[in-house]
């Protein structure tokens, strides 16, 4: 070693002497059970991101190295719903509620799946159970004010998602659900000003007509969607809906370039 090395060497090793410093702890990530959380948190992203069979080949490898997590059950079940395997899914999650019966995430997947299959009543009284378990979960409540507004239950749906928007006000599909919950109750001026809340007006009133033609109110749907191209003459979702209900108005509201190819009946 070079004397300049070596004196180099030596007075680094006099200061640390003289002022010793703890080593930094390993972060939480790098340490055998942080990795194994982060690796199962990635495979619920997968699965929630629109990515089920790469979420399904994580959990088969997670599970090959002998990794026990309870969370792998629910991450296997919502990616099988993904892929179609909606029986597959059921079982599973019937198996983790034996197991588990006061499992929230499990009553509130299976609520999700009776809703995919048009099991409404069943979905809501599953999700019931799962807000029992978890009450201060604003997505279970989120899906199960939904699972009311479509079982036909407006008001109850209404209440339900208010509760919601109590937990977690800065969650969007909570807000645009009440919109819809308000406009199906017959309180479209209500449902207007909380799709306002968090929509530029063009889609806040699109959302108010798409309502208006879910409640069959064709009529003043169509007003809606005029009044959003009157302002907004390029919002391409108010012309499909438009389109969808009278075409024939595309051409007295809309630039003919928007609907050049389409003649009126």
């Amino acid at each position: 070693m070079s004397p300049l090395l070596l004196g180099m060497v030596l007075s680094l090793g006099t200061a640390c002497a003289g002022h010793r410093q703890a080593i930094p702890p390993e972060p939480a990530w790098e340490l055998a059970g942080g990795k194994e959380r982060a690796r199962v948190d990635m495979a619920d992203a997968l699965a929630k991101g629109g990515s089920p069979e790469a979420a399904l080949a994580m959990v088969s490898q997670i599970r090959g190295e002998g990794v026990k997590d309870s969370r792998l059950d629910l991450i296997q079940a919502r990616a099988l719903r993904g892929i179609g395997l909606t029986d597959d899914a059921e079982s599973l999650l019937r198996d983790v509620l034996k197991k588990h019966p006061r499992q929230a995430g499990a009553w509130d997947q299976l609520g999700i799946l009776c809703m995919d299959t048009k099991r409404l009543e069943e979905a809501q009284t599953l999700l019931a159970r799962a807000h029992q378990l978890s009450p201060t979960d604003a997505l279970i409540l989120n899906n199960l004010g939904f699972a009311q507004l479509t079982g036909g239950h407006p008001e109850d749906a209404v209440q339900t998602l208010h509760a919601a928007l109590r937990l977690d006000g800065a969650d969007r599909q909570i807000r645009n659900n009440l919109g819809f919950a308000l406009v199906a109750a017959g309180q479209d001026d209500e449902a207007l000003r909380v799709f306002r809340a968090g929509l530029p007006e063009a889609d806040a009133r699109y959302n108010l007509a798409l309502g208006l033609e879910l409640r069959g109110d064709d009529q003043a749907a169509i007003d809606q969607y005029a009044k959003v191209l009157a302002r907004f003459p390029s919002h391409q979702p108010s012309i499909d809906g438009l389109r969808r209900l009278r075409p024939g108005e595309l051409h007295r509201l809309a630039p003919p370039t928007l609907d050049s190819d389409q003649e009126a009946p």
